[in-house]
């Protein structure tokens, strides 16, 4: 009797634990036992590869040259896009995006994608051939909800149709029981094989324990091949106004989260005045723009700081633009002429002034300024902002009075045609 009681506890309290997942639970059941190793190749490669960079956007899966292995009888690895909710085999949880770049789809293994007794679920690349010095492996890898679960990363030099062919270990990653969020692994494997080997990679996913069937892991952004620095071919800056454009471009980018643009101040650091976003990974030619507004008149040095998604990050050379002061006091035409509600007045200063700006209806009487004190040389632009105001039309007045002892007093008719 005492037997019997503690053999229907230890069932219960192991049904309680498999199903209960904390903030989520499972759903569905585990396939059935049909002893067989599942096999699912992707469609053929017409050249074999010396890189493979996959962001699994394509709708075929796997994708073309990929393997899924599933060696106790699983379905295996799948594809699902950004915004899944409930995530498969789960009542909770959403697929996210690794970053703004990364694209909508990821490779994804769960708990019942696994065989029936256990997981043990592969995700082969192509074969990639001449692998040797300077080769590295990175992906981003977020597992969810809450249960223990590892991935392997292995490589083979003989095959991919038998688990038994991925003899070198790269790397374990033990997932403990809470939701990640996305994390960028990278590894480097030049020293791992001889030189020009050709090589498969894995990504194995098992179970930490069979008691709970393991979680579920979404991958994206893998890339196998040499390590290639984001490569830049032009970066150039240009004053227009007073602001100054810069411009540049890459040829290759491996790992680019993007970058951070640095002007030189008078002391001589740089500091940040921008960020643009980087393309990931890509072998295809790039070009980025940013604008710094609103810079004085004088002397400057802009750089960039390019990231990678694992934090390191290098400089760019620096290049250098002047804002030249107007070579006289000037108010230009405000645009749009006419206008509604709003309208922009430009204006240039040859020296540091105090100025003046208002505006007056057609009766003489003043009904905004929009500037009053101080101002350093350079082109200037103000908005005039007209919602409280009627149709008809308007004077902007500008008073300037230089360091250079020059007064300048100018005049211009704006229409608000509401």
């Amino acid at each position: 009797m005492k037997k019997f009681f503690f053999t229907l506890f230890v069932l219960f309290v192991s049904s309680a634990v498999v199903i209960n997942a904390g903030e989520y639970q499972k759903t569905g059941p585990k396939p059935s036992a049909n002893g067989q190793v599942n096999i699912v190749n992707g469609p053929g490669l017409s050249t074999p590869l010396s890189a493979v960079s996959e962001s699994f956007e394509g709708a075929t899966f796997p994708p073309a040259g990929w393997t899924k292995l599933s060696p106790d009888g699983g379905t295996g690895w799948t594809r699902i896009t950004v915004g899944t909710t409930p995530l498969p085999g789960w009542n909770g949880g959403t697929a996210t995006p690794f970053s703004a770049t990364s694209g909508v789809g990821m490779a994804y293994v769960t708990w019942n994608t696994g065989g029936a007794t256990s997981n043990d679920q592969w995700l082969i690349t192509p074969q990639i051939t001449n692998v040797g010095p300077g080769y590295q492996i990175s992906f981003a890898v977020r597992k969810f909800s809450n249960y223990a679960d590892n991935l392997d990363v292995k490589i083979s030099t003989t095959g991919n149709t038998a688990t038994t062919n991925f003899t070198i270990n790269v790397a374990t990653i033990a997932f403990a029981a809470a939701d990640t969020g996305w994390m960028l692994k990278t590894y480097d494997i030049g020293s791992l094989v001889p030189a020009n080997s050709s090589i498969y990679v894995a990504l194995r996913e098992r179970v930490a324990d069979n008691f709970n069937d393991g979680d579920a892991l979404m991958v994206d952004e893998f890339y196998c091949g040499m390590v290639v620095p984001v490569e830049l071919t032009s970066f150039k800056a240009a004053a227009v106004g007073n602001d100054v454009q810069l411009n540049w471009a890459t040829a290759t980018e491996v790992n680019n989260r993007g970058f951070e643009v640095q002007r030189k101040t008078s002391n001589g650091d740089f500091v940040s005045v921008g960020y643009v976003g980087g393309n990931g990974t890509t072998t295809d030619r790039k070009e980025y723009s940013f604008v710094d507004k609103n810079v004085s008149v004088g002397s400057y040095s802009y750089r960039l700081k390019q990231v990678d998604f694992d934090g390191r990050f290098e400089y760019s050379s620096a290049v250098n633009v002047d804002i030249e002061a107007p070579a006289k006091f000037e108010l230009s035409q405000n645009y749009p002429n006419p206008f509604n509600p709003s309208t922009k007045i430009n204006f240039g200063l040859e020296t540091d002034a105090q100025v003046k700006l208002s505006v007056f209806n057609i009766l003489g009487q003043q009904v905004a300024v929009l500037a009053n004190g101080f101002m350093t040389a350079g082109n200037h632009s103000v908005t005039f902002d007209a919602k409280n105001l009627t149709s008809g039309i308007y004077m902007a007045k500008i008073e300037a009075v230089g360091t250079n002892g020059k007064n300048f007093t100018s005049f211009i008719k704006m229409t608000l045609n509401k």
